[in-house]
């Protein structure tokens, strides 16, 4: 007699190290498109028990790079003017990246591969305020030349809302976006003791603030690339039409960040999974777009800043 097997839904826990770095992958992914997510919804996502899930949450969240935060969208303080600078370095990187951190005004800073392996991209409020930074980093010792690309709009990124309305904040939205900006996943409970209203009120005005567009909650990776995050930037230069870029870089899984711009290049793309198998053939795609008539690309080390709240503090001060 033939034993009995019993078929059933019981979540899978990736076994090998390959499983594991897929697995991590794909909970990062989803925490970028909700950041505050439960842990009960991830793992119905991603077919894993809710225990599974959350040790992995853990481990990247403490030691692997990975936060949950809150970005203010860059209009919304004044920012209109987003540029993409790659950075040209006569001798070592890092003294010139320890300059550039410094400044307020550069929100992403990255050691790269490639000629010009210093990249950074830093908002402004008008062009004479780029123009000083420009002008700052040009005069930095064994700086060679700064290749700048100004964002005209913002496809696909972790600062970008699926909408904006017309909204009046208040002190507790401010209090709230705070708390949200170091730290997304905060329990709306401990967010209510800081602000002092009841969860459910507290619940509804990060809600409104959401969909106002005036964040969102997403994960971001920072630190030294891992085997399960392997990242490449990509500057495409176009001869014809911009429809076909748009078109595959909305719709490719592994593009998580797509500007249109001008400048150095006409788009800017970043790359990102756990295996460079899966990437390559995604830049061969590009290439092979109509339009497209040159594609640049480099490979994302370190990533030394990434700070998308500082510019709160300007807010309030206009309160």
């Amino acid at each position: 007699m033939q034993p009995i097997t019993r078929r059933t839904n019981a979540p899978r826990t990736p076994q090998g190290a390959a499983d594991l770095d897929e697995f991590d992958a794909a909970l990062i992914r989803a925490l970028q498109a909700d950041g505050r997510a439960s842990i009960h919804d991830l793992a119905i996502q991603l077919g894993a028990s809710r225990d599974f899930v959350a040790q992995r949450m853990h481990l990247l969240t403490h030691g692997g790079g990975l936060r949950v935060v809150a970005a203010l969208d860059p209009g919304f303080v004044g920012h209109h003017v987003l540029v993409h600078a790659k950075v040209e370095v006569d001798g070592p990187i890092a003294p010139i990246a320890e300059e550039v951190i410094q400044l307020p005004d550069a929100v992403f800073v990255s050691m790269t591969s490639g000629p010009l392996p210093l990249v950074f991209e830093s908002r402004h409020g008008d062009g004479h305020e780029l123009l000083d930074v420009l002008d700052h980093v040009r005069r930095l010792p064994t700086v060679r030349r700064v290749l700048v690309s100004t964002y005209v709009e913002v496809l696909k990124g972790f600062f970008v809302s699926h909408g904006q309305t017309d909204i009046v904040l208040d002190r507790i939205d401010y209090e709230l976006i705070a708390v949200l900006q170091q730290d997304g996943r905060t329990s709306y409970r401990a967010l209510a003791d800081t602000v002092h209203l009841s969860p459910s009120s507290t619940r509804a005005r990060v809600q409104r603030l959401i969909d106002a567009g005036v964040i969102r909650i997403a994960a971001i990776k920072s630190g030294s690339f891992s085997r399960n995050r392997l990242a490449i930037g990509v500057g495409i230069t176009i001869d014809g039409p911009p429809d076909p870029i748009r078109e595959f870089v909305m719709e490719s899984p592994y593009i998580d960040f797509a500007v249109r711009c001008h400048g150095s290049y006409d788009f800017i793309a970043t790359l990102v999974s756990a295996s460079s198998s899966q990437l390559l053939p995604a830049m061969d795609a590009m290439r092979g777009l109509p339009g497209v008539s040159a594609l640049d690309s480099w490979t994302h080390y370190d990533i030394v800043k990434e700070d998308y709240a500082r510019t709160l503090g300007r807010v309030l001060v206009r309160e």
